[in-house]
């Protein structure tokens, strides 16, 4: 029916990011591709050596990479997964994107310090 999901993180899958693209998005329409990135948490000092070489550069070049693979803007949806504080409002993003038929959608989930944090901007006097 046209449809496909890719499921990569930004370690491993980026590099066969483009080749998928285009492979899946060209032609005619009538085709939807939604990919999902993640990303490796690096919290632990042994995290780092698991991979063999470390994650792309932050943020994630993957959602970059995508928007040259669409003719217009409103041919595409990119989010940021950032916990569940916003899930909901993610969820109904993508359900309506996928059922209007936009051809990409695009769902960057966040690595996992930097998901359901509360950002506060301070001035505190020392002294």
């Amino acid at each position: 029916e046209g449809k496909c999901f890719l499921f990569t993180n930004d370690v491993y899958g980026i590099n066969s990011l483009g080749e998928s693209l285009r492979f899946v998005l060209s032609g005619f329409g009538g085709r939807q591709l939604l990919i999902m990135i993640w990303h490796p948490s690096l919290l632990n000092l042994i995290d780092h050596f698991h991979l063999h070489r470390p994650p792309m550069v932050w943020p994630s070049i993957g959602p970059e990479l995508c928007k040259y693979y669409v003719r217009k803007e409103s041919d595409a949806l990119f989010v940021d997964f950032a916990g569940a504080s916003g899930a909901s409002r993610i969820t109904e993003q993508v359900t309506s994107a996928l059922a209007s038929g936009t051809p990409l959608v695009v769902c960057n989930i966040l690595p996992e310090q930097e998901r359901d944090y509360v950002s506060l901007d301070i001035r505190v006097k020392t002294g």
